[in-house]
């Protein structure tokens, strides 16, 4: 008889357990093994990593992909809880086991089956959420109480007590000079200069930048809007989600009324009438569209990169026609080299025209001809299950119908039960026809045309005015599209035999025709390039 291959993951979390759970819940589980007659193979291991999520678990992503290479036949772990919290992940993770013929079994119960980690799972979901709102209230009974609920502000340190503050004299004279120089008239950005200039230590990071400073009204962040230098605890403007599609937390700013405010005059830095007037001037430079605000401000907004420091370029006069970028990092108080600025619209230009001889290549279209006939038949597969589910209802309806009919018909059934009962029978038919109505008529063949080859290279020909079009409206699907080919476009001091500045970009386009960046030695630009090792991916390219 061969001996069954057993994998081990293990896995706790920071805020509950130490590092010897790892070894504690690996040493239970070989004892299992051994009662069993396994032999162990693998061991997974997830330290300081939630359970409320699946992502950001290599271990957890280590073991899924080696179950696809049959590397063991059965999973152990302590609990299920181990594997996670959430119904849904726990889900995922049992069936891509199963696919794969792989069960899990736990010490205390032996083979998991679906029905009792379903329920088990909706209780630890529930444990977890219990856990969070515990927490919420414990935080939001210390700030009622005048005590900080989070990390430490610039300006202060911890208290002979949990949960209190004393002033840091050395940082509450920065603090009242940022205000006064920002009252005064200097901008965040130059307020940061000044201070990397005097080799003064910022809260954190390696210098100070004007996002330090200047933050964000809605969430009270930054130095000018943080209300505690004015004597306010304010807690609760924000709050932590995790986006289930990378299981990353991000913030939410929430309405004003569920803010919860203290106040705390003893660590009051900022006299009142000072920081009033702050507040009336970030104010007065708040106004504007929020959804403008939200909407990239043209095609390459947030990948080009100073070729110096690597730091993302800003964009000067973006309502200009002649908009032009530089280094933020150096604009917002950073230290580099780069003060140079460069003409926006010949550098996208020159990219986009790059794109266009990269996507009218033959492999480009074949790719594009695969994937078409991947999403054609899907569609097709959806509108034919969407079909067979309204003719379902159809006959469904048509069949109780003629039951209640017949019913009359052999006196089991009055005609005034027959009257309640058809009105809405007779709406779900109608419904049911309606619906079926509306739809197209069905398709055999899901086999590309060579009118859509044409319509490919005519979107390809017109792709900088489509892109531009899409981005006037806010419409910008193509756009993300074409910005997914890239990853970063780093723009060098210097110039090249053009006399133009010196690009590098860096992206997958050559995955795209697993080859070659292809010379553009006929486009308008007149630029040539090359990928740097062609097949890796992501790319690099100069341009």
């Amino acid at each position: 008889m061969v001996m069954k291959r057993a994998a081990i993951y293990a896995r706790f979390s920071s805020d509950l357990q130490d590092a010897r759970s790892i070894g504690d819940q690996v040493m239970l589980c070989c004892e299992y093994a051994q009662r069993q007659g396994y032999a162990v193979a693998r061991v997974y291991q997830d330290a300081a990593a939630s359970g409320a999520s699946r992502h950001g678990r290599p271990g957890l992503a280590r073991m899924l992909a080696e179950a696809e290479a049959k590397a063991f036949d059965v999973l152990l772990a302590e609990s299920m809880s181990r594997i996670g919290r959430d119904p849904e992940d726990r889900a995922a993770v049992r069936k891509h086991l199963k696919f794969f013929g792989i069960t899990i079994e736990v010490p205390a119960e032996g083979v998991v089956s679906p029905l009792l980690d379903g329920v088990r799972a909706l209780i630890d979901s529930e444990q977890l959420e219990d856990l969070k709102r515990h927490t919420r209230r414990g935080m939001s009974a210390r700030v009622r109480e005048g005590l900080s609920a989070g990390g430490l502000t610039y300006g202060y340190a911890a208290g002979p007590r949990k949960g209190t503050r004393i002033i840091v004299e050395a940082e509450k004279l920065i603090v009242l000079r940022i205000f006064t120089e920002y009252v005064d008239g200097r901008s965040p950005r130059d307020i940061a200069k000044r201070l990397n200039e005097d080799n003064i230590r910022p809260p954190h990071g390696r210098e100070w930048v004007a996002s330090t400073i200047g933050g964000n009204r809605l969430r009270g962040s930054g130095i000018l809007m943080n209300p505690l230098y004015d004597g306010r605890l304010v807690w609760n403007r924000v709050s932590m989600r995790k986006d289930p599609r990378t299981g990353k937390r991000v913030s939410r700013a929430n309405p004003e009324s569920e803010w919860i405010t203290r106040a705390v005059p003893d660590l009051r830095i900022v006299p009142t009438e000072l920081f009033a007037r702050a507040q009336a001037i970030k104010a007065a430079f708040a106004k504007g569209r929020p959804e403008a605000a939200r909407r990239p401000r043209h095609l390459f907004a947030g990948l080009l990169r100073c070729g110096c420091c690597g730091s993302a370029m800003a964009l000067n006069n973006p309502a200009h026609v002649g908009r032009r970028i530089y280094c933020g990092r150096r604009k917002e108080g950073g230290r580099c080299d780069n003060g140079k600025t460069y003409k926006l619209a010949p550098i996208e230009a020159r990219v986009l025209a790059a794109l266009k001889v990269q996507l009218a290549q033959p492999e480009a279209i074949e790719r594009y001809l695969k994937t078409y006939r991947q999403a054609r038949r899907q569609l097709l597969k959806e509108s034919a299950a969407e079909r067979a589910a309204l003719e379902r209802k159809l006959r469904q309806a048509m069949h109780r119908i003629k039951r209640v009919v017949d019913g009359i018909a052999d006196g089991t059934l009055s005609h005034a039960e027959a009257q309640e009962r058809l009105p809405e029978l007779r709406q779900q038919r109608d419904a049911a026809q309606a619906q079926l109505a509306e739809l197209p008529p069905p398709a055999n063949s899901a086999e590309i045309y060579p009118a859509a080859v044409a319509g490919h290279l005519a979107a390809v020909e017109d792709l900088a005015g489509t892109l531009q079009r899409q981005l006037t409206k806010g419409d910008g699907k193509a756009a993300n599209a074409v910005r997914e080919l890239i990853v970063a476009i780093r723009i060098k001091p210097g110039m090249d035999l053009r006399g133009e500045p010196l690009i590098e970009v860096s992206g997958r386009l050559a995955s795209l025709l697993k080859g070659d960046f292809p010379t553009a030695k006929n486009s308008d630009n007149g630029g040539s390039g090359r990928v740097a090792g062609a097949g890796i991916e992501p790319a690099t390219y100069g341009l």
